[in-house]
């Protein structure tokens, strides 16, 4: 598998949803509650309250969806991480672990998508199609036809670069 391309692109992925202005929060593959992003669930209200409120990237990050995908965005990270050590390692114990790293993703993906409270209000219908490419490439991630293939390795790299296209604010 040319995984490596695969876990560059889905943490170009996870990078670019933080910068956009989502942060990063604790991941457990056990609890699939969302938790609250730890500086935003520190800081006194007066100091959230300083923040400009227009600015669309903290409005987003406050809401339930923007902490929603603060979860995303590190299952995607975590990933990416388990898919290079694959690469580099390829054991059956690695390989087990990006595989059950994959289902949390399209499991967070399809949680956000069945939630319209989840979902943005800016870009909404790129964000559908980046989650719904999320659960693509979480699918071609997973033991089936054509598995470990070329054909099916530059699918889910161009599924994942594609997905890595939106801005979410």
């Amino acid at each position: 598998m040319k995984l490596s391309r695969i876990a560059a692109t889905v943490a170009t992925v996870a990078v670019a949803a933080i910068v956009s202005g989502c942060g990063v929060t604790h991941h457990s593959a056990v609890a699939a509650t969302h938790t609250t992003h730890p500086v935003a669930a520190a800081a006194p209200a007066h100091l959230l309250a300083a923040q400009p409120a227009a600015t669309p990237a903290m409005k987003w990050l406050a809401s339930a969806g923007g902490q929603a995908q603060v979860t995303f965005n590190t299952d995607v990270d975590t990933l990416a991480a388990a898919l290079e050590v694959e690469n580099y390692s390829p054991t059956v114990a690695n390989h087990l672990v990006f595989e059950a790293d994959a289902r949390i993703v399209r499991t967070q993906a399809a949680k956000i998508l069945a939630t319209p409270a989840l979902l943005p209000t800016v870009h909404r219908a790129a964000y559908k199609v980046m989650l719904n490419d999320f659960i693509t490439v979480a699918n071609l991630l997973q033991p089936g036809p054509g598995y470990g293939t070329t054909p099916q390795d530059d699918t889910a790299w161009n599924t994942a670069l594609a997905a890595s296209n939106i801005i979410v604010a």
